[in-house]
């Protein structure tokens, strides 16, 4: 392979990013601007991936992603790990904070969620939060960051699972009051949960597919007499960004809100 193959290989395997990441459709105008090539040169190297399909023609000037583009996307999509690919978020959110870091998924079959991913606090005095545990989305920071990201015939669902606290025994708020704390996840983008009688407390903010859909939900668990309010208020920021980080990974665009879910 000479110097100019590997060369075009590198500047193809940029374009394809670029492709990835351009809207709807794209002209080689706007290619060449993002790769900081000529356009006579974004048009050569756009030929192969053409003929592969991996990029198709539009409407006048403009290009688009191709089928073969969103095939192949798909098939790696079915094979993701999101444990894994959490994993570093988790270790750098753990390092800051030093609190219990998880990672939940969403069971749609039983309205509930899964925790694939945790790292415990080191501290003697601990919530518990183990791997494959299923939490209600009714309670707690984690669930009620899903909760409030489903469409509201799923979210209705969900709190019939759990009309008692998992851990408290607790009747459940209110209709009104968890369509108030439901809009409020909603309206921050993250979630705060905070029970003195039982001594736990979270922050958690939700992680979306490249679809827009709820995957689960990324928090900091932790002894309520540990993560005080003020505290909670600080690591919010730090969830959020966590969660907006795994969200990209998985390929969803940021929004300036939530999707919705009516």
């Amino acid at each position: 392979m000479t110097e100019d193959d590997r060369g075009a290989g590198a500047r193809t395997i940029a374009l394809l990013k670029i492709v990835a990441e351009s809207g709807a459709t794209f002209t080689l105008t706007q290619l060449g601007a993002q790769a900081a090539l000529p356009p006579s040169s974004v048009h050569r190297l756009l030929q192969p991936l053409i003929r592969s399909g991996m990029v198709e023609r539009g409407t006048g000037q403009a290009y688009r992603v191709g089928s073969e583009f969103h095939r192949v996307a798909s098939l790696i999509m079915q094979h993701v790990d999101p444990g894994r690919l959490a994993d570093p978020i988790l270790r750098r959110l753990w390092s800051q904070w030093e609190e219990t870091c998880s990672l939940c998924v969403y069971k749609p079959s039983t309205h509930t969620a899964v925790v694939v991913a945790t790292i415990q606090t080191p501290h003697p005095l601990r919530f518990m939060i183990e791997r494959h545990t299923e939490l209600s989305l009714s309670w707690g920071s984690l669930g009620r960051a899903i909760l409030a990201s489903l469409p509201d015939a799923d979210a209705a669902e969900a709190m019939k699972n759990h009309a008692l606290g998992p851990l408290s025994g607790q009747a459940m708020p209110s209709a009104a009051q968890m369509a108030s704390v439901i809009e409020k996840v909603r309206t921050d983008g993250v979630a705060n949960y905070r029970n003195e009688e039982m001594d736990v407390a979270g922050v958690a903010a939700p992680v979306f597919r490249a679809d827009g859909t709820v995957l689960g939900s990324l928090g900091v668990t932790a002894p309520a007499r540990r993560l005080l309010p003020h505290i909670a208020l600080d690591i919010e920021s730090s969830v959020k960004s966590a969660a907006r980080e795994l969200s990209a990974l998985l390929g969803y665009k940021a929004r300036d809100v939530l999707p919705s879910s009516r």
